[in-house]
């Protein structure tokens, strides 16, 4: 269970560090004046960000009793 719990806990933490990356680039080449990859990193993380919040909304589910 211990395994599981740091596994998960660092695998959300990857996502959410990925989206920051991803939102920090399109900021940056914003700023730059760059318009290529703006579009696919603005939507890679909006991807990341979307499943690290299904998976906390999953471990709600798991963890509240009453949805069971």
């Amino acid at each position: 269970m211990t395994a599981v719990t740091v596994l998960g806990t660092a695998f959300i933490l990857v996502i959410c560090s990925l989206a920051a990356r991803m939102m920090a680039t399109v900021h940056a080449k914003h700023e730059a004046g760059q318009v290529e990859g703006i579009r696919l990193a603005q939507v890679l993380a909006a991807v990341f960000i979307v499943i690290a919040a299904m998976i906390a909304l999953f471990e709600l589910w798991l963890i509240i009793p009453y949805f069971h």
